[in-house]
């Protein structure tokens, strides 16, 4: 229980694409972003702010009749958060952490861990990209590498270990894996600084690896994902495009390590990759690390681990769809800033 609490206070070649941010405008964003855990109004702050109540009427304008409960969803003082943690805030006692048994949530993408937080496990045509590595050593070699190991994957062949942010939740098993196999490992550089500057006797730190940058792109034989850089979780929060297949189609997922938009940087930085990126690559779906957040709902990945969809994958979205969901999310948090700004909180 102690550990899950502790979860809860958390959330090949190398180029760059033509849409993103300059190098400038990186140090820009990332330097304006706040530390310390994101603000959120009160519920009496967000209720009378005009401002916050215009643009929750915009996002369920963009609703219509069939993102409504996601609008719901985004359109709150916290916006959606991980069970764990709203449990814990209603003064309740949180469901007890699960081991899950890998799920093979499409054809070439596994969830690898437990209920609360998993990896990202991306098979290629030569090789493992790995995208964050559970909260401790343990973890990762009795539950990560035997997870991979029951998909028929290797783990030797791991050749990018991505973190997507620097919580320990997502970087504790990192230095078993970079010590056992040695991948190239990318992380945001505001957050590569953190983790080497707060170790633990308990937590050693990886080895510097690569610093993330707007646009990037990683290939790993048939596979090329794109890295964005979405700071608000913590400064050096990174997304991640990918190619997902299903029934014999490739579609394009969007990983996200964070949803928080702390700040008018903040939300400018998570606009430029639903636009820019997300939308031009026609996105149909948006994962993350912890269940229940985004559109990885536990019992529709549980289902999945049970049996794996012939017909219609339910956590696709046409890109219609999904790019409403986006823009309904950019709403909602542009409501908890107006109300936020009008507190003179921010």
């Amino acid at each position: 229980m102690k550990k899950t609490l502790a979860r809860a206070m958390c959330a090949a070649a190398v180029a760059v694409l033509p849409l993103q941010m300059t190098g400038q405008a990186q140090q820009e964003v990332a330097a304006t972003i706040r530390s310390g855990p994101p603000p959120f109004p009160t519920p009496e702050q967000y209720s009378s702010s005009a401002r916050a109540q215009e643009h929750i009427a915009e996002a369920m304008r963009m609703a219509g009749t069939d993102l409504v409960a996601e609008a719901t969803a985004f359109c709150t003082p916290t916006g959606p958060q991980r069970p764990a943690l709203a449990a814990q805030q209603a003064g309740l006692e949180p469901a007890p952490e699960r081991q899950l048994e890998p799920i093979r949530m499409f054809e070439n993408l596994y969830y690898v861990g437990f209920s609360d937080v998993g990896a990202w496990v991306i098979a290629t045509s030569d090789g493992i990209i790995l995208f964050d590595a559970l909260n401790s050593a343990d973890e990762a070699r009795d539950v990560l590498v035997p997870g991979l190991q029951k998909v028929d994957l290797d783990p030797a062949q791991i050749k990018y270990l991505i973190i997507g942010h620097g919580h320990n939740d997502h970087t504790g098993g990192g230095k078993y894996i970079q010590d056992t196999y040695g991948p190239t490992v990318i992380m945001g550089g505001p957050d590569w600084d953190t983790h080497l500057a707060s170790t633990r006797a308990d937590r050693p730190p990886m080895k510097r690896g690569l610093d993330a940058s707007d646009g990037q792109t990683i290939t790993v034989g048939d596979t090329t994902v794109t890295l964005m850089l979405t700071p608000g979780h913590t400064p050096g929060t990174i997304a991640m495009l990918l190619p997902v297949k299903h029934n014999g189609e490739t579609h394009t997922a969007l990983i996200m390590s964070g949803s928080q938009m702390r700040d008018r940087p903040s939300l400018v930085a998570f606009e430029h990759v639903f636009n820019d990126f997300a939308k031009v690559q026609n996105a149909g779906t948006m994962l993350g690390g912890h269940a229940d957040i985004l559109m990885n709902k536990l019992p529709q990945m549980e289902a999945l681990g049970k049996q794996y969809p012939t017909g219609d994958h339910p956590l696709l979205f046409a890109p219609e769809k999904f790019s409403r969901y986006m823009d309904i999310m950019a709403e909602c948090g542009r409501s908890r800033l107006a109300a936020l700004e009008d507190a003179g909180i921010i």
